[in-house]
């Protein structure tokens, strides 16, 4: 740069704050507005009585590439823990282990013949491997052309469909497969056996929390700082009030790392056209209970997944001292429980007794020797009403037309999970890449 630049990122998720780090890497003045208390956005650790309690993320998958390779440059490798078990699925009482590999075959979960229809799958997935980039979701556009519940109706069966695909997509993204377009299921599939050994799951020793901890070390953020709206000069450049009120902040550059539902409040001057994006993203709703033990609860699975079929309430449960020795004190132990999407929907507006009671009780009919009630020490309820992005037949080629088109004002960048995916490594990814677009548009290299 031939003199310095200034630059604003609204929202210390880790997108914002991969935006931040990219910006300061290329000479940027950064300054980072947050208005929540902490950083992280939907990757926060929360500590209770000893115990961790992931407010979003729960693991990091051996597919997130760059998230790997972040936590490397920020010297906090020694502190990547494997989650060493794997997850499973319950059908009719019992809960059978699934793999993310060639064992697959192997599980009583569902029959011979539907196994059998898996081999449409694996062949569709080499024959769109070309289109099924994590690194740039837009190329999927081709094949965002049904949905999973369409897709496996059609070319493997209802077993498969309710039972090993319906499963993962609620406990971890709190979607229904009516919701969800196969561009999505396939990206996800490809990256997770892509290699021999198949998917490999982990966590950093302090919850996924320090992660977006260490990436803003060394940023200028200002937490509990509320952006209220993005205005333009007329002469170039940008000024973001604060809604809480003060000086209002100038900058050359705006990276907006918000949730897609907030961009329209922030600049309502985009135009129709432009607004259009975001306010067509949707997002899944959850509730966490978290409950901590006396004691250890059953230690045979790292997380449960449960089947609409068998529940109509309950998505997924973690086992927190399952996950990492570090996550509860030594004797203790903490049970993860969430609530799924349509169910959260549905029940909003009850009270927080209310969903506590249901919850437990569900658990109670459907995995006895999981619930928590009799050591239990603490409870808490944590709902998320945004909980991650749908990515429902069609965003892909949202897209693919935010990419081929302008939506971008000159020096004005947008980033988040719904534009580079459903998880850390998207957000991080479309952080980066949304401070290249913003330095490119004010002459400062390529995007």
């Amino acid at each position: 740069m031939t003199h310095p630049q200034t630059a604003i990122v609204i929202g210390a998720g880790v997108a914002g704050l991969a935006a931040a780090r990219q910006l300061r890497a290329h000479g940027a003045h950064v300054t980072v507005l947050e208005s929540a208390p902490t950083v992280g956005g939907r990757a926060r650790t929360l500590v209770e009585q000893g115990c961790q309690i992931e407010l979003g993320a729960e693991f990091l998958a051996s597919f997130y590439t760059r998230t790997l390779a972040l936590i490397d440059e920020l010297g906090v490798q020694r502190d990547l823990c494997r989650i060493p078990s794997s997850s499973a699925i319950l059908r009719d009482g019992r809960f059978h282990s699934l793999w993310p590999s060639a064992r697959l075959a192997l599980t009583a979960l569902v029959g011979t013949r539907h196994k059998l229809a898996l081999s449409y799958l694996l062949a569709s997935l080499l024959r769109h491997g070309p289109l099924l980039d994590l690194a740039a979701f837009k190329n999927a556009a081709p094949i965002d052309d049904a949905s999973v519940s369409d897709y496996a109706r059609a070319h493997l069966s209802e077993d498969l469909l309710e039972y090993v695909l319906q499963p993962p997509l609620a406990g971890i993204f709190y979607w229904t497969p009516e919701r969800t377009s196969r561009a999505l299921l396939m990206l996800v599939l490809r990256a997770g056996l892509s290699r021999p050994t198949g998917l490999k799951l982990f966590t950093l020793r302090h919850g996924l929390g320090q992660l977006p901890r260490a990436m803003a070390a060394d940023l200028d953020v200002r937490l509990g700082t509320r952006a209220g709206a993005v205005e333009r000069w007329p002469a170039g450049g940008y000024q973001v009030r604060l809604a809480g009120g003060g000086e209002p902040l100038a900058a050359d550059m705006v990276v907006c790392a918000t949730t897609a539902s907030a961009v329209p409040g922030l600049m309502p001057w985009l135009g129709a056209e432009r607004l259009a994006l975001f306010r067509g993203v949707r997002y899944s709703a959850t509730a966490l209970l978290a409950t901590g033990t006396r004691g250890r609860l059953p230690h045979d699975f790292y997380g449960l997944l449960f089947p609409r079929r068998e529940s109509a309430f309950l998505a997924s449960a973690t086992i927190q001292a399952v996950k990492s020795a570090s996550a509860v004190p030594h004797g203790r132990d903490t049970l993860a429980l969430h609530m799924s999407g349509p169910a959260m929907d549905a029940l909003r507006q009850c009270d927080d007794e209310s969903l506590i009671g249901l919850m437990l009780a569900e658990l109670r009919r459907l995995a006895p020797r999981y619930d928590p009630t009799p050591q239990a020490v603490f409870q808490r309820l944590y709902r998320c009403p945004e909980a991650l992005p749908e990515f429902a037949v069609g965003h892909f080629r949202r897209l693919q037309g935010f990419a081929a088109s302008a939506m971008e004002p000159p020096g004005v960048a947008f980033a988040g999970d719904y534009l580079g995916g459903p998880f850390i490594e998207g957000a991080i990814l479309s952080g980066e890449a949304a401070a290249a677009r913003a330095l490119a548009a004010l002459g400062h290299g390529k995007a």
